[in-house]
């Protein structure tokens, strides 16, 4: 039984916030999922209380268990959409990756990537962070930027990053990557840095989120469905903007990455025996 079907079945029962609660609920699941008590509370103008009313009466112990259940649902839709042609299955990976750039390249600003931009380009450190899979993509975009002359350092331990956001200032500049922009971890990093002063520019899927909220600059990917955030598509959504950036920074800076590259090759080369 799916949410929809819950609500139905319990309808009769339910006060009118309580309606007007669950009505956001089934249109937003994807939302709901990350949010708490009070944003929800906030975007339907209903109390904690009706949440918890609402929950109970729907069978689930709490908001928590409510939430557990709708991205259940959201993975098993997930799949369930999936129209697998076993004998192109690598068509449906490549369609699959290139959606997820269109649809970040058709969410991208360009005044908020000349901003971002300017911020690299005038740091005096430049600090990625990121946990798990977005933690992957922060050592990437290390890799891609220093190919630029861009030097980033990429950190993925969560105690290392509050130990580095102590240390920041003004003049440094810190990328956080998170999908969902609701990694506490990242989160308590990226506050904690913009207290001591740093400059914030965020990666994610959703610029209502928290991590969303305290960048300087807001830049977004495009992951359709929760049971993709962890997924190869999202990370591509996020080295999509990795190149856009890097692309950025080299017509801001007039770096000649040309020569850059040249240049390392040949000391490269020496490593070969």
């Amino acid at each position: 039984m799916n949410f929809i079907q819950l609500f139905n079945k319990y309808k009769d029962d339910l006060t009118k916030s309580e309606i007007k609660l669950a009505n956001f609920i089934a249109t937003h699941p994807e939302r709901v999922i990350y949010d708490t008590t009070k944003s929800l509370s906030a975007a339907t103008n209903t109390s904690d209380a009706t949440i918890i009313r609402l929950c109970k009466k729907l069978g689930f112990s709490g908001f928590s268990n409510l939430k557990i259940f709708l991205a259940q649902e959201s993975i098993t839709q997930g799949q369930a959409n999936q129209r697998i042609d076993h004998k192109k299955f690598y068509v449906d990976s490549a369609n699959l990756l290139i959606n997820s750039i269109k649809k970040t390249e058709n969410l991208l600003v360009s005044e908020n990537l000349l901003a971002a931009v300017k911020l690299l380009a005038q740091a005096s450190e430049v600090y990625l962070f990121g946990i798990g899979h977005s933690g992957e993509s922060a050592l990437d975009f290390a890799k891609t930027w220093l190919r630029i002359g861009l030097i980033a350092h990429a950190e993925i331990d969560p105690h290392i990053q509050v130990q580095i956001s102590s240390m920041l200032n003004k003049e440094d500049v810190v990328v956080g990557l998170s999908l969902s922009g609701h990694t506490k971890d990242t989160y308590d990093s990226l506050k904690l840095a913009k207290k001591n002063g740093a400059k914030i520019i965020t990666i994610s899927n959703d610029l209502g989120a928290p991590i969303s909220k305290l960048g300087d600059v807001q830049l977004q990917t495009a992951v359709s469905e929760f049971s993709n955030i962890g997924s190869v598509a999202g990370q591509v959504s996020q080295l999509y903007l990795c190149e856009v950036l890097a692309r950025g920074y080299e017509i801001h800076t007039n770096v000649d990455s040309r020569e850059l590259k040249e240049r390392v090759l040949a000391d490269i080369l020496k490593k070969e025996i």
